[in-house]
């Protein structure tokens, strides 16, 4: 009884660890990304369309973001949107495509990135505790109900401690991967 309670817990949290780590591509660090762009949504004939889906996003080199349409028409869309999103960012037009050159940051930008990043972590950690909680309350309420037995209750708490150590480790790993990006110049 309590293994099928402890079930949903390992898929939640990983599935709250590939959101984290999806977030954490979005933060800007001194190499160019097409991921830095999926965020950004175009007007593009009355209705909302992500960039990805209307043009190619290239690194040609590690400062330089090279974003061809896949309709050349969309050019002043494309290139309003990204100025729109606040990304930094001021794209070059040259007729047919948009060239973004990524500025490396300063110390004082990589430190603030590296507290951006610790304030998502926090967030993904949240999540998993929120999961721990849940859980934790299905366990509980199965031992009131004597579906199961103190002993199993206590059990399933150390199982489902050992499983939030286990993604808080994760997490902190992500973490520490792209504090050495953010300061690698």
């Amino acid at each position: 009884m309590v293994q099928d309670l402890l079930k949903p817990a390992k898929p939640k949290m990983e599935t709250a660890l590939q959101h984290f780590v999806e977030e954490l591509k979005t933060v800007r660090t001194g190499r160019a990304n097409a991921a830095m762009l999926d965020g950004v949504m175009v007007l593009y004939y009355g209705s909302m369309v992500p960039l990805r889906q209307m043009a190619t996003i290239a690194s040609p080199e590690p400062s330089q973001l090279l974003i061809q349409p896949f309709d050349a028409a969309a050019l002043p869309d494309i290139r309003k949107s990204i100025v729109d999103a606040d990304l930094g960012f001021n794209p070059s037009d040259d007729g047919r495509s948009l060239r973004i050159v990524i500025p490396a940051p300063t110390a004082e930008r990589r430190e603030e990135l590296v507290k951006k990043v610790g304030k998502m972590a926090e967030a993904a950690r949240i999540s998993v505790r929120n999961i721990r909680a849940e859980i934790w309350e299905a366990i509980q309420k199965a031992q009131k109900e004597s579906l199961i037995s103190e002993d199993n209750r206590d059990w399933g708490r150390d199982e489902v401690d050992k499983i939030i150590a286990e993604y808080n480790k994760k997490i902190e790993e992500v973490v520490k991967e792209k504090e050495v990006e953010i300061r690698t110049i």
